[in-house]
This record gives structure tokens, sequence and C-alpha cells, in this order.
């Protein structure tokens, strides 16, 4: 049964990241947080007493074809790609690569002095996400590729000077966690477990309303890298903060709107609620304590580094739900 999708959970997330940014900038902002609250909130109500639509027969076209691949070549492709030691061998790749993040926010997130341990400590992950990435591409080949040459380029990054690139350097790293994360996701048996496609939502494609936040994702962690690295002003990075909240908040309730019975879907989609209202709290306790405290300090580093953790989880979890969607709707 397809439930008819509901806004109102969008409009009250917008209205409390508008009433939460006003404590920041003005209480006019707040104020108009709250009446979007308050609309939103009397909306959710009246629409929870509708009855949910029937769920639409799929066509003749809608129906998957048969797979015109040769028996063989087809399981040969599914036990490389759902083979259970590949897929925990790709987790420990996202988990290294998840830890070079930290450790690299730590380096930058210190003025001038950072611990002596620091360096070494990030430069020994490094080489050990590089290994363990080669070791992957021999392994799994097609998208590995990719990422061991995101990997390559990151290294090169890293012998660089100066914010612009330095920038660049935090962007990719997060990019390429997100990458492991998404071959890991690929490589389980979820992902490769037989399932007819549902359909798609005639008033808004979540595919491509997917893609969208993904995209604007990725722009806004280049902004917060930017800003990180003294590229650019904290501004741009701020208003991005509102219109990705307000994007990916819109696709993960029209997901769990339309498909509240997905074993996948869902769940996926509560996981990236949650840790984008996370990231939004962090955000705004990352802005306040910069100007209250001095850069360095260890309430600063620690609010930072939470931050920019929590920011890369948001991108790789909206790249884990772009993938599912594609991979279980039909355009």
């Amino acid at each position: 049964m397809i439930h008819k999708p509901s806004y109102a959970p969008v409009l009250m997330a917008a209205g409390l990241t508008c009433a939460l940014w006003g404590a920041v900038t003005t209480w006019l902002v707040s104020a108009a947080g709250l009446i979007v609250v308050a609309f939103a909130g009397v909306r959710w109500l009246n629409e929870s007493r509708d009855e949910p639509l029937p769920a639409a027969a799929p066509t003749e076209e809608q129906r998957p074809s048969r797979d015109t691949v040769r028996p063989e070549a087809a399981r040969r492709s599914e036990l490389r790609m759902t083979s259970p030691s590949l897929h925990r061998y790709a987790i420990l790749v996202a988990v290294f690569t998840f830890a070079l993040v930290i450790t690299g926010a730590l380096v930058t997130s210190y003025s001038e002095h950072p611990p002596t341990y620091l360096q070494p400590l990030h430069l020994t992950i490094a080489s050990a996400v590089g290994l363990l990435v080669l070791g992957l591409a021999l392994w799994l080949r097609g998208p590995a590729w990719f990422l061991l040459a995101g990997v390559a380029l990151e290294a090169l990054l890293g012998l660089g000077r100066g914010s612009g690139v330095g920038a660049l350097h935090a962007l990719l790293a997060q990019l390429l966690f997100a990458g492991a994360v998404a071959i890991s996701v690929i490589t389980s048996q979820t992902w490769s477990r037989p399932s007819e496609p549902l359909p798609d939502s005639r008033r808004l494609s979540l595919r491509t309303l997917s893609l969208i936040a993904l995209s604007l994702l990725v722009l806004q962690v280049a902004l917060g890298s930017a800003y990180r690295h003294n590229a650019m002003g904290v501004i741009p990075h701020i208003i991005g903060a509102l219109v990705v909240t307000i994007t990916i908040l819109l696709l993960a309730v029209l997901v769990t709107n339309q498909y509240p019975e997905h074993s996948t879907l869902r769940p996926t989609a509560k996981l990236l609620i949650g840790i984008t209202f996370t990231q939004v709290m962090l955000g705004m306790g990352a802005f306040i304590t910069r100007l209250m405290m001095e850069q360095g300090t260890l309430p600063v580093v620690i609010v930072s580094i939470t931050h920019v953790a929590t920011g890369s989880l948001t991108l790789a979890t909206t790249a884990v739900l772009t993938l599912l969607l594609r991979r279980f709707l039909r355009a």
C-alpha cells in the first residue's frame, strides 16, 4: 500500500531549522520559523485523518524484464560482488577512511601548533587506506578503481600548500569515505537480493530528488571545507546548510511516507533524518563556540571534529539512500 505523501513534516523541520538558525542571526528568522511550525502542525493533524491511497497495479511496461545475461556470467559476477569476505573487507576500508577524515580534521583544527603525534598518525592511517583500497581494487575491480584513483589524487593534494589545496584535500577525503561506504553497500547480500522494482513517486521523482540532494550536499561539504581552511567566509556555508537541510528532510520524509513498509528504504531514510538534525545542532554549536572561544582550544576542537565527522556520515548516508532508490525504484 502506498501512502499519500505528506509535506507537513518537511515544513515543520524547516520551521524548526529557521527557529534555531535565528538564534545566531536575528529574532525575525526565529519568529518566521515558529509560524511555519504552527502551520505545519495543523496541516499534519488534518492530513492524518485522510485514508492512504491504494497501490496501483503494475502495468506490462513496469514489470521487470527477464535477464538476458548468461547464467554463468551472472553467477560469477554475483559471487564476486556478494562475497561475505569482500563485504567485510569493504567495511574495513570505510572504517579506516573515516578515521582518515577525523585525523585530518584534527590536524587542521589547531591554529598553529597541533600536537606532534597528529601528523604522523594521519600519515600512517593514510598509508593504510592506500594499501587497503589497492587490495579492494584488485579484488573487486570496477568501482574500486575509481576509489583508488581518488586516493592517489588525495595523496598528491596532501603534498600541496595553500588554503585552496587544503580545502580540496578535505573535500576529497569525505568523498572517498562516502565512496567506500557505497562500495560496502553494493557488496552486501541485501543489494543482490532479488526484489520486484517499486514505482517511483508520481508527484516528485525520488530518484531525481536524491541526486539533487546529494549534489547540494557535496557543494555544502565543499563550502565547509573552504571555511575551515580560511578560503572563504562562513556565510555561504550557513545559507547552504538551510537549503541542504530542507532538501534532505524533504527526500527522507517522502521516502518514509511513500514506502512505509520497505525494510531497507525506510530505515535508511529515518537514519538520514536523525543524522541531519544532529549535524544542524553541531553546526550551530561549532559556530557559537568559534565566536566565544579562541581557535585551537579544546571545546572548539571537539565540536569542530564532531561536526566534520557527522557531516561525513550525512554525505555517506545520502549517497547510500541515493543508491538504494536507484536500486529498488523504477524510473
